[in-house]
């Protein structure tokens, strides 16, 4: 796909790029973009191609005038001297998907057709003066699916005659991505044993080692590169050093450009600043082997040189995050950066704290030195600084807990409590602190008083502010112990305060004691909003024992659309044996559709609760827990509760147990309670299996 052209935008101004659209609408300055990636100015050129990201493929997404671009991007591809041209390769190598170009459909696999037929070129350019444009070149060749063996054998032909590490490094990763989708297993894994063996620059021997870590062996097991081969190579290259980002010297306003900086920044002050990416590449590449990435990890974390223990920091996130294990020496070797006082590896080593709830125990000790000696309030980004806190002030925004104290909370620690208090206190009371309190439940009781006062002195009426909810979220962990705060719960609702669902909840968790709130409550059961008036449900029965109020909120959601009913569906399993008279509608209801299976598990939940039946249950629990991943807490949790009866589910309980993988774990997303909602699955499995 080349041509003779002597201007490589020949015929750019012929197509009607106003009757093609990107993500932004018509894709009238598409010209101008395209000629943007060839000007001599390093300005424009990042401009265009942030453009060019930003709209014509924003977000990976491929549109007609993203195919139509390919011709000129190409044409630029093959013209020696142009500058931007490594640029350009790579953009081409991102429209082709070469990253996973299985699969593709529609525009996409166009897209990969039209960019991949000009496998001549790419594998011309492979001997290129320039190592960007080899470099860039060989990151694109995994696309070729239709010219996969010889992309293979070319890649591995050019090694010997390679001198540039970072093309070296991009050739290695590319033949071995083929590898592992199957193209030419045994030369890929033949040649790059032997280079392991041969090369001489560590950097390259850990490029290398960690591509064969990931591929499978002939006999189908992996290569064996033993953890002790490669703590010599990581610890000669930190004390050779690696070439790192030079200042680019011009700014842009682009994301692109932010993306630039944050890499010269990041490699300001350090002499290897490329071995970050190799001790991620090679921890993840021991995947599931989890002993082998703690045998990696926790001597780089010992290591007397500050970045390599950072660079360890982000590999260790990513393992705790993803897999399971014993952590607790990990976790407590984290904690000791903490300790170090260096900025970077403190907010680093904070970061992988934040959200692990309990297993962030081991770094208690660390995160309350820490957080004793630190200045209690931080403007952002200043955390990102390295400066620990207790509270962060953003601009513009109502502050939040500083994620020091957030981890300390999360092990419900005692020395995170008068921190807590400190910052409940504040005027600008952080807009997240409800779910740290709730993390003690009845323990929090001493800060009663100061939440009481809270309570009448936080504005009203602003739609965005819901610090008084974190607050309701809190007392209802206390439950009966926040008892004393039921005379300002009811100043509110007799100054006008809405009864909201979780003021509701908290008065329903403090129980009998929240009795002169009844009627109150009484008037939230009928209110249109389902969420409110299930909440009131909830609390009648709790407070009074209202089955017959609660039963009629039920009975009216129950005919409701799916969220109505999922509400009612939780009242009844509230009323347990007092909402027998639903119990033929909740059997109904375990055999209603729901692609994700909360529906009819819920049933199944309030069923238990109604009945103590459990074998209408079995099928039902089994099925969500084979369809989605994310039911299995709750269902883990019904299991326990049936003891004997759910004998048959041994089998998925002990699989489930015998896996690595965090249940919950994902490549394309995270959440905050993945680490303590994978924990707790454990242990209701766990539970299950002992009853």
């Amino acid at each position: 796909m080349t041509d003779d052209t002597d201007d490589p935008f020949e015929g750019l101004d012929d197509i009607r790029w106003g009757r093609m659209r990107h993500a932004y609408g018509p894709a009238v300055e598409v010209p101008e973009l395209l000629r943007g990636l060839a000007d001599p100015d390093p300005a424009i050129r990042e401009q265009a191609l942030d453009a060019m990201y930003g709209g014509v493929f924003h977000q990976g997404d491929v549109y007609p005038c993203t195919i139509a671009t390919i011709p000129f991007l190409v044409r630029l591809a093959t013209r020696p001297g142009l500058p931007g041209r490594p640029e350009v390769i790579r953009l081409l190598a991102d429209f082709a998907s070469a990253d996973d170009p299985l699969g593709l459909t529609a525009l996409y696999r166009q897209a990969n057709e039209r960019v991949t037929a000009a496998y001549p070129l790419w594998s011309a350019l492979l001997e290129d003066p320039d190592p960007d444009v080899r470099a860039a070149t060989a990151a694109l060749l995994p696309a070729c699916l239709d010219q996969a063996p010889a992309a293979v054998a070319r890649l591995l032909a050019r090694l010997p005659a390679e001198e540039h590490p970072a093309v070296l490094a991009e050739i290695v990763r590319s033949a071995a991505a083929m590898a592992r989708r199957g193209e030419s297993v045994a030369e890929v894994t033949g040649r790059l044993a032997r280079m392991v063996a041969a090369e001489c620059d560590p950097a390259i021997q850990l490029t290398v080692a960690a591509e064969l870590v990931a591929l499978p062996g002939t006999d189908g097991t992996a290569p064996a590169i033993a953890v002790a081969d490669v703590l010599p190579l990581i610890a000669e290259v930190y004390q050779t050093g690696t070439p790192g980002t030079p200042p680019a010297g011009f700014d842009t306003p682009t994301l692109v450009g932010a993306l630039r900086r944050m890499r010269e920044e990041a490699d300001e002050g350090r002499r290897a600043p490329r071995a970050a990416a190799l001790v991620r590449s090679l921890c993840a590449a021991y995947g599931e082997r989890v002993a082998d990435r703690l045998s990696l990890l926790t001597p780089l974390l010992r290591s007397p040189n500050w970045e390599c223990r950072l660079d360890a920091l982000m590999p260790a996130l990513n393992l705790i995050n993803g897999w399971r294990g014993d952590y607790g020496e990990l976790i407590a070797l984290v904690g000791e950066q903490v300790r170090g006082g260096d900025p970077r590896l403190l907010w680093s080593a904070v970061h992988v704290l934040q959200d692990l709830g309990m297993l962030a125990a081991p770094a208690a000790g660390a995160l309350a030195e820490a957080l004793t000696a630190a200045g209690r309030v931080a403007h952002h980004p200043a955390t990102q600084e390295g400066h620990i806190a207790w509270v962060v002030e953003w601009p513009d925004a109502t502050s939040s807990v500083g994620p020091a104290l957030r981890a300390l909370a999360g092990a419900a620690d005692e020395r995170a409590l008068p921190m807590l208090a400190w910052a409940l206190d504040r005027e600008d009371m952080p807009k997240d602190i409800g779910g740290p309190i709730g993390r003690y439940g009845e323990r929090a009781a001493p800060l009663l008083p100061i939440l009481r006062r809270r309570l009448h002195d936080l504005p009203t009426g602003e739609p965005r502010d819901h610090r008084r909810d974190g607050l309701m979220y809190a007392l209802a962990q206390m439950g009966p112990a926040a008892a004393g705060v039921v005379p300002d719960l009811l100043v509110l609702l007799e100054s006008g305060e809405a009864a909201t669902a979780p003021l509701l909840g908290a008065l329903g968790a403090i129980g009998p004691a929240s009795r002169e709130s009844l009627p109150y409550i009484r008037v939230a059961a009928v209110h249109s909003d389902r969420s409110v008036s299930s909440a009131a449900a909830k609390a009648l029965w709790r407070i009074d024992g209202d089955a017959e109020g609660a039963y009629a909120v039920a009975e009216r959601h129950l005919g409701g659309d799916r969220y109505a009913v999922t509400g009612a569906i939780g009242v009844l399993a509230e009323l347990g044996p007092a909402a027998s008279a639903a119990t033929d509608r909740l059997r109904r209801l375990l055999r209603r559709g729901d692609e994700h299976h909360w529906l009819p598990l819920g049933a199944a939940q309030a069923l238990w609760q109604v009945t103590g039946e459990a074998d209408p249950l079995l099928p039902v629990l089994e099925r969500a827990w084979l369809a989605n991943a994310h039911t299995r807490r709750d269902v883990a949790a019904l299991w326990a509760d049936l003891g004997p009866a759910a004998k048959s589910a041994h089998g998925l309980l002990h699989a489930e147990l015998g896996r690595v993988r965090r249940h919950n774990a994902s490549d394309h997303g995270y959440s905050s309670s993945q680490v303590p909602d994978d924990e707790a699955l454990v242990r209701l499995c766990r539970a299950a299996l002992t009853t």
